[in-house]
């Protein structure tokens, strides 16, 4: 009853209420607020007191040692061999002759031509080999003249036969080529002369008159064969007892030789100096050789994988062997260069347009002026010079 009566007499104002904290927050944040402020003047102390030296970078010195080696920027283009050009000596049916066949051939494969040689025989008359000079387009009879028989003339005499300087056909014509057809085993062809092939008076004291001979000598120009440049070597020769075709075709000459032809841009071309040398490589042939000719500027082809710039071509020496016609080739510039003084390219200084290098001995740089000869790979080509040699050290940039 006692518990039921106090607990009936508890007042009601006398409950528990709970007590406000805002004040906390102002102060949790004051809290944070010198936490940071504190760890910022920590640091910023430590570092005050590192001193000036902790900021400062270390400078290494570097240096690198001077060395004998070849320095050389080489291009390499690619390229094709191409094949020298060639001229066809062909037959030319004459009266009689019902089809052409080569019934001797004194020249092979290989073999040179040159004027005055007999290079075949096709339905047993002679192609005899002429200087291109001489305009062939006529036979020549005693008493006629023009160009034609003073360039003929002037061939005759070249191989060594007695002729005169006249443009006339005359009984000294006659007679060369009489010695000519003779030396290469063949009679010169005859004609019955015409009336005017002699003067009054000349029938009974010519030589070769119509009273000692029924029929003169006189120039066939089908019998005989020209060579542009008049010199060239033998490609292809028809066999013996071959029926030519109807282009009359005996053998292929080379008048040529073949030469190697590559492609190089504005820059490379600036390597490729007409008459300088280059190293050209097919497989495991080298052939070391000259630039002949370089070409003008010319557009790429697309379709042909031709990059615009200019052609570059190279000879070909005769018989040289392993470098056949379209082959492909590598051409690089230059031969094999030399070994000089050498140091990496950002050893060398320049003031005033003077490059020079800081040699280091004794613990003191002493400046070396220098000449560089070529640059390739960061290496620089110093000519020989008196006060630097391989092993020194310089310092580099």
């Amino acid at each position: 009853m006692w518990l039921m009566h106090d607990s009936e007499v508890t007042p009601a104002g006398r409950a528990m209420r709970r007590v406000p904290r805002w004040w906390l927050i102002p102060a949790l944040l004051v809290m944070v607020l010198a936490g940071l402020g504190a760890a910022y003047w920590t640091g910023a102390s430590g570092v005050a007191s590192g001193g000036p030296s902790s900021s400062t970078p270390v400078v290494i010195p570097v240096s690198a040692t001077v060395e004998r080696r070849a320095v050389l920027k080489q291009v390499v283009l690619s390229g094709k061999v191409v094949a020298g050009a060639q001229h066809a000596i062909k037959a030319s049916s004459t009266e009689g002759i019902d089809r052409l066949v080569l019934t001797a051939a004194p020249k092979m494969v290989g073999s040179v031509v040159v004027p005055g040689e007999l290079l075949a025989a096709v339905s047993g008359r002679p192609l005899l080999v002429l200087p291109s000079g001489v305009p062939l387009y006529r036979d020549i009879e005693l008493g006629d003249s023009g160009p034609d028989v003073a360039a003929l003339h002037g061939a005759l005499a070249g191989l060594g036969y007695a002729v005169s300087s006249t443009d006339t056909f005359e009984t000294g014509t006659q007679r060369a080529l009489i010695d000519w057809y003779t030396a290469a085993g063949y009679e010169a062809p005859t004609s019955t002369p015409s009336p005017k092939a002699f003067k009054a008076g000349d029938v009974d004291s010519h030589p070769l008159s119509t009273k000692q001979a029924p029929d003169a000598v006189v120039f066939r120009w089908k019998e005989f064969v020209q060579v542009p440049g008049d010199t060239g070597t033998i490609a292809a020769m028809a066999g013996n007892g071959s029926v030519l075709g109807e282009d009359g075709i005996v053998a292929q000459v080379k008048i040529a030789d073949d030469s190697i032809v590559a492609r190089a841009d504005v820059v490379q071309s600036e390597s490729f100096p007409v008459g300088g040398a280059v190293t050209v490589r097919a497989g495991s042939a080298v052939l070391e050789t000259k630039v002949v000719l370089v070409s003008d500027f010319l557009e790429g082809d697309q379709s042909k994988n031709e990059i615009p710039g200019k052609d570059i071509t190279f000879a070909v020496p005769p018989g040289t062997q392993g470098f056949a016609a379209d082959q492909s080739v590598t051409v690089t510039a230059g031969i094999a260069a030399a070994e000089s003084l050498a140091v990496p390219l950002i050893a060398v200084r320049q003031e005033e347009g003077v490059p020079y290098v800081l040699l280091e001995k004794n613990g003191e740089p002493r400046r070396v002026n220098v000449k560089v000869m070529a640059q390739a790979d960061g290496w620089a080509a110093i000519a020989d010079m008196d006060g630097l040699a391989p092993g020194d050290e310089v310092k580099l940039q």
